[in-house]
């Protein structure tokens, strides 16, 4: 299982950031595409005083 993380910044203030996760997927090619084409995309529209400093996909490991 993925999750993407996502880091915001403040334009005026590059220091001031948040971190926001996004849905658990299946794969870390599915986690990558759903940042590229859905949460950043969104990011940019709802949050204009903030930028996109980076994302990243975690891994997380499932005890069955």
């Amino acid at each position: 299982m993925w999750t993407p993380i996502v880091l915001l910044c403040l334009t005026a203030n590059l220091t001031d950031c948040i971190a926001v996760g996004g849905p658990a997927l299946l794969s870390e090619e599915s986690c990558i595409r759903s940042v590229q084409e859905v949460g950043i995309p969104y990011f940019k529209k709802e949050h204009t005083d903030r930028v996109v400093r980076n994302y990243k996909c975690i891994q997380w490991s499932v005890d069955s």
